[in-house]
C-alpha cells in the first residue's frame, strides 16, 4: 500500500474518523500539498497535515536553517522527489518524520539546496 495512504489512514484512525474511499480522498487533500498518489515522493505536508501528524503522536525531527531562506520551486520539487518521508518546511526550518533523513539534513547544516543538489547527482537504484 502507498505510504501516503497508510499515513492518512493512521491519522484518520487516531482522530476517530471512519475510513471510506470518500473520507480518504478528503483527508489526502487536507494533509498533503501534492494529492497525487505516486510510488515515491509527494510527501510534503500542509500546515494542517503537519499538525495532524504531531497530534497523532508521530515524531518529527526539526532541522533549523542557518539563515532564513527563500527556497525556489526547483528546490521544493527536488525535496518532494528525494525526501522519502513526510516533511514540512518553513523559512526557518524543515521538519521530517524520519530520523535518517534528519541526520542527512543536519550533515548538510540544514542547507536544503546543497542537500537537494547532492541527492540529484546521486545515482538512483534501478527497480
Amino acid at each position: 500500500m502507498n505510504q501516503k495512504i497508510e499515513i492518512t489512514k493512521y491519522v484518520m484512525t487516531h482522530q476517530g474518523v471512519e475510513i471510506t474511499g470518500k473520507t480518504i480522498k478528503q483527508y489526502i487533500r487536507t494533509l498533503w500539498r501534492n494529492i497525487r498518489i505516486k510510488e515515491t515522493g509527494g510527501l510534503q505536508l500542509t500546515e494542517q497535515g503537519f499538525n495532524s501528524l504531531l497530534d497523532s503522536d508521530i515524531k518529527a525531527h526539526r532541522v533549523a536553517f542557518q539563515e532564513t531562506i527563500d527556497y525556489t520551486n526547483q528546490v521544493i520539487i527536488w525535496l518532494d522527489h528525494f525526501i522519502d518521508c513526510p516533511w514540512y518546511i518553513t523559512k526557518k526550518e524543515i521538519y521530517v518524520f524520519n530520523e535518517k533523513t534528519a541526520v542527512q539534513l543536519v550533515l548538510f547544516s540544514g542547507n536544503i539546496t546543497r542537500f537537494s543538489a547532492a541527492k540529484a547527482q546521486k545515482p538512483r537504484p534501478s527497480a
